[in-house]
């Protein structure tokens, strides 16, 4: 361990040696430049005029701020790449929206805004990526893209000339803290602080000053080349891996060839000045400190950074000068004076003389006195400026534009460009002459990428539920299987990935934000139908999915129901939601959704024929009853007209019952059953037929089985709606029973024989 805490220290005094007069350099534009209090005259031209104008007009800020100002409108996004066999596209796509989620979590673009305006301003900035324990109860871990405030807080490995800081082998952060801090997270450490340039600025009595020290440490191990048994393809093992291989195979496998591997592991610490306080390994092949540089120039085997500022310094201070210069030349002018004869103004001096502390409406003087006629006073003409001053200043501040290559037209300012044409070509010149530097912040991120993806299954090593963040700024999940190989879809969508499966890459792309992207395409899509209005079918619903409307994504889908089939089946390909059927199964629910339709409108008509017979069965049972109720009121009469008096007055006896008349078919309607009975079969059937339906417009692309068993679904409920409507159609006779007195009773539906 103490071997270690030496070499640390060692390493720390190599790399600030290195490091030291370019950050003394960098300190003095960062001086130079602060837009609070730009520190623009040395201590001996102070000392020189003193007394005298030091004026300060400072001009940097708007250069600096129109690079970092035209790179935040022009967001780099990473993609990660497939590289080798086991990677997969989708995987792909799942990791660039963890990276996205990352970023957003991390809030990323801060981190990227500083680095470039540290390097804009005084040739570096950095990027930070370190894992942060989310859950301690589970130890979840996720990662953070840090952002550094401090460039000359940071060093690197002096060896390191990658442009990207990918081949550095070391690199330390400095921070301070005070003390009650660092007691609390170190209650047993010696508060001893870390030794560093800047500790005079800092303080020893009431902060103490770690170092964060991330080294990376490589060892060699010997790997076998085999052919694998069931493929043939070759495999890369360790020794114990090939004898274990070897032995499930029952005996020595071949070899084909034999290297020496080197396997990288980075181990992060935390130093005080005598001791280590933390240790732990850092999830990945690289460290995680990224430079972004500048101005670059290699001389005599050294670097050399600068940014916008180193440039821009002789022509500021002489803008400075000559602006202090001018206003120093007018201020010693004495004011315009007025030049008159004291017997011009004998009586009146104590208006005169208060001439400049009022507004008086008039000034008397003396025109004539003993002597003879006086001549009035007159006022002399102003001190003029010396055109040398303004023409000074002019050239101060072209050399200004001119050492960073940026004109009036970059500038939003009115030059000598009178065309649009003319004017864009001037603005290009301006941002080519300054695309270096956010350029080189994209190289940089492309490496924090990579860190990020080789870090992922390190951190990610159990199953889990990740939430990513998609290209449109829609969030969702997908699940991290670890072991599982290829991943598991549905649809378009990736649901569970395996990212120790396969090997992927990074590249970064610098373009506009997504939300300008929408507005872009919408505004191309509004010129293309005024130009071809007949497009209008297949570019309206497209149209209509771009606009920020609420609901704009239904919008589109109204529209999308109207247009021609053509344009819905290439849309519906392109929808993430919607399945990918093959064509003979979508022909075949084609022409069962047909028949589905037949047998509705079969259904609504039978429905229809139904009502009106059972309108007209319940008229004739109506009239049955009134002429069974007339014929027993006839019998009643004849009975009481034909009997004597006394045979009235008896009491009437009970008359046993007769037997039961039998049944009398008395009509036979076609088409004729209860209307609940014949309503519920159909209904049952067309549910059967509708679910069947919308079990086909759910199943998954790529499984066919579920699309077959989803089709003969359908096809049996198709059937059963037929059957329901043929028995509804079948001809039927309908019996009316009668009781001993002849009324009915009872009405029974039986179907006719054919």
């Amino acid at each position: 361990m103490a071997d270690y805490h030496s070499e640390a220290v060692k390493r720390y005094e190599d790399a600030v040696g290195y490091w030291n007069e370019q950050y003394q350099r960098i300190a003095e534009d960062f001086r130079f430049s602060n837009p609070a209090d730009p520190q623009q005259w040395d201590a001996d031209a102070r000392n020189l005029r003193r007394g005298r104008p030091c004026m300060v007009f400072d001009r940097t800020n708007q250069f600096i701020a129109q690079v970092v100002n035209d790179a935040r409108q022009n967001k780099a996004a990473i993609k990660t790449l497939p590289v080798d066999s086991k990677a997969d596209v989708r995987t792909a796509k799942a990791i660039d929206g963890l990276i996205r989620h990352i970023e957003y979590t991390s809030r990323a673009d801060q981190a990227y805004d500083t680095a470039l305006e540290h390097a804009a301003r005084g040739g570096i900035g950095w990027l930070r990526v370190v894992p942060e324990i989310m859950r301690p109860e589970t130890n979840e871990q996720e990662l953070r893209i840090l952002r550094v405030h401090d460039p000359l807080a940071c060093y690197l490995d002096p060896t390191s000339v990658a442009p990207d800081g990918s081949d550095a082998m070391y690199g330390f952060v400095t921070t301070r803290m005070s003390r009650e801090t660092f007691a609390r997270r170190w209650p047993k450490a010696d508060a001893s602080s870390w030794e560093s340039p800047h500790s005079h600025l800092w303080g020893n009595r009431e902060e103490v000053t770690v170092c964060e020290y991330q080294s990376i440490l490589e060892t060699k191990t010997n790997r076998i080349v085999i052919a694998d048994p069931i493929d043939g393809i070759p495999r890369a093992l360790g020794e114990d891996e090939y004898w274990q291989a070897s032995q499930q195979a029952g005996g020595n496998l071949p070899v084909l060839d034999t290297f020496t591997a080197v396997a990288r592991s980075v181990k992060w610490c935390t130093l005080t000045a005598h001791e280590i306080v933390e240790e732990t390994v850092f999830p990945a092949r690289w460290i995680g400190l990224v430079p972004v540089y500048g101005d670059e120039a290699w001389i005599e085997g050294r670097r050399w950074l600068c940014g916008m500022v180193r440039k821009l310094r002789p022509a500021q201070q002489a803008y400075n000068y000559e602006r202090s210069a001018a206003i120093e030349y007018v201020a010693l002018q004495p004011k315009a004076p007025i030049l008159t004869s004291a017997r011009a103004i004998e009586g009146y001096e104590a208006q005169w003389r208060t001439l400049n502390q009022g507004n008086p409406a008039y000034l008397p003087f003396n025109d004539i006195d003993e002597q003879g006629p006086v001549i009035a006073p007159q006022r002399l003409a102003p001190p003029a400026l010396p055109a040398s001053f303004v023409q000074l200043g002019q050239v101060a501040s072209t050399d200004m534009e001119a050492a960073v290559g940026m004109h009036r037209a970059n500038l939003g300012q009115q030059g000598s460009e009178t065309s649009g044409r003319a004017i864009q070509a001037r603005q290009h010149e301006g941002d080519t002459a300054n695309f270096h530097y956010a350029d080189n912040l994209t190289r940089s991120i492309a490496h924090l990428g990579r860190i990020v993806v080789d870090m992922l299954p390190r951190i990610y090593d159990q199953r889990r539920i990740a939430r990513i963040i998609g290209e449109d700024g829609q969030h969702g999940f997908v699940t991290i299987e670890p072991g599982r190989g290829s991943p598991r879809t549905e649809g378009k969508q990736t649901l569970a990935i395996d990212l120790t499966a396969g090997a992927y890459d990074v590249r970064v792309t610098a373009g506009a934000a997504y939300m300008t992207q929408r507005q872009e395409a919408a505004q191309g899509i509004e010129t293309i139908l005024q130009a071809v209005p007949a497009l209008s079918p297949a570019l309206v619903p497209a149209l209509m999915k771009l606009r920020d409307w609420p609901d704009a994504e239904k919008y589109s889908r109204m529209v999308l129901a109207l247009s021609p089939p053509q344009v819905q089946a290439i849309a519906n390909e392109d929808d993430e939601q919607q399945p990918r059927i093959p064509p003979a199964l979508q022909a075949q629910m084609q022409q069962m959704q047909q028949h589905a339709q037949a047998l509705q409108e079969a259904l609504q008509a039978a429905g229809q024929d139904v009502e009106q017979l059972r309108s007209e069965n319940e008229a004739l049972k109506a009239d049955k009853s009134i002429d069974a109720f007339r014929a027993e009121t006839e019998r009643m009469k004849a009975m009481h007209e034909t009997q004597p008096e006394a045979a009235r007055s008896e009491p009437i006896q009970p008359t046993p019952a007769p037997a039961p008349a039998a049944p009398t078919t008395i009509v036979t309607i076609p088409g004729i059953e209860t209307v609940e009975a014949m309503a519920v079969t159909m209904t049952q059937a067309h549910e059967r037929l509708q679910a069947a339906t919308e079990a086909i417009a759910v199943a998954s692309a790529e499984s066919t089985q579920a699309l077959q068993e989803a089709l003969a679904g359908l096809t049996a409920a198709a059937q059963s709606m037929a059957v329901a409507a043929a028995t509804a159609a079948a001809p039927r006779a309908i019996t009316i029973q009668r009781g001993p007195d002849g009324r009915p009773n009872g009405a029974v539906a039986a179907p006719l024989m054919q």
